[in-house]
């Protein structure tokens, strides 16, 4: 009888599915809307809320899961995931560093503690805690780039006080508290890293705007400084990766994007604990632009992601 493997795997359930019974595994698909990905092709599929938590628990010892493969950096997934860890299903993630990685400005101290670079901000809360612009102004500069540390709205590249005031407001009314960071004119990078406790290696590097291919507020095409780094400096980009993956446990197939000065300075702009790996139209541009960057190299993020999760679980050579 074929061992079958959950799935939690959001936009990215098509291409994990396939890729868990290429290696001849049943997939038990977890998903929140009945056309998900994935959803037509699944040996087992429940069409739930994530946040019932008992349910899915219970849907999966009755297939007899004992393993799980969380393919979306989906908060609601990470909170299922550690809830079914702590009940004996073992996943492909370590749920705690995914968590960390979600929120943004905890992230950036975490690892601007242990000597990573990120660029210099300040975070703000609520309307009432808004600092004076001219603080603001004194301590990022301008422009300077305003997140949504929860990822409620896409970045914004600020030119002015009126429209860092603006931006301020318009992510609060968002739901999430504001990154207010330094902007960085460098050559835009990401780099998959494969990740597990025996090893860690960052995939071939991509070069790839997300600024650009999304067209966000503020970002304008002299934004990007153009060309290669020098392949020694490529690799120290690739081992910084590596050294920062190591740093905060991470596991599985995350994804860190990055700005690199042509002189090899690095700064580590936000890291995703579970990279997406599928090209559909659920997928923002940035999600498809870097899968296919590497798929151009050989390479599938979807089989990565698999292969280190079956090894991970001794299912896996």
């Amino acid at each position: 009888m074929s061992i079958t493997i959950g799935l939690i795997g959001g936009a990215s359930g098509k291409e994990l599915t396939e890729y868990i019974q290429k290696f001849g595994f049943t997939v038990a698909l977890v998903i929140g809307k009945a056309d998900e990905p994935g959803s037509d092709i699944a040996d087992h599929i429940l069409v739930t809320d994530l946040r019932n938590i008992e349910q899915v628990y219970s849907w999966l010892k009755e297939l007899g899961v004992k393993k799980l493969i969380i393919g979306t950096g989906h908060r609601f997934a990470f909170k299922l995931g550690k809830e079914l860890e702590r009940k004996g299903i073992q996943l492909n993630v370590n749920i705690q560093a995914s968590e960390l990685a979600k929120e943004k400005r905890v992230f950036k101290d975490f690892i601007t503690e242990r000597g990573f670079s990120s660029p210099a901000y300040i975070s703000v809360s609520d309307k009432e805690s808004i600092p004076n612009l001219k603080r603001i102004v004194d301590h990022i500069g301008l422009p300077c780039v305003v997140k949504a540390t929860i990822d409620t709205m896409l970045p914004q590249k600020i030119n002015n006080e009126n429209e860092l005031f603006e931006g301020i407001n318009m992510i609060l009314e968002s739901g999430s508290p504001v990154l207010i960071e330094q902007f960085i004119k460098g050559i835009d990078i990401t780099v998959f890293v494969s990740a597990s406790k025996n090893e860690v290696k960052a995939l071939p590097i991509c070069y790839y705007s997300k600024a650009e291919d999304n067209e966000m507020k503020g970002f304008g095409h002299e934004e990007y400084l153009k060309g290669h780094l020098l392949p020694e400096i490529e690799k120290n980009v690739m081992e910084y990766c590596e050294k920062l993956v190591i740093t905060c446990g991470f596991e599985g197939l995350p994804r860190v994007d990055l700005m690199v000065m042509p002189n090899g300075e690095i700064y580590i702009l936000e890291t995703n604990s579970v990279a997406v790996t599928g090209i559909n139209e659920r997928h923002a541009a940035y999600c498809k632009g870097t899968v296919l960057a590497l798929r151009m190299q050989g390479i599938d993020v979807a089989e990565v992601v698999v292969k280190t999760a079956l090894k991970k679980f001794g299912l896996l050579q």
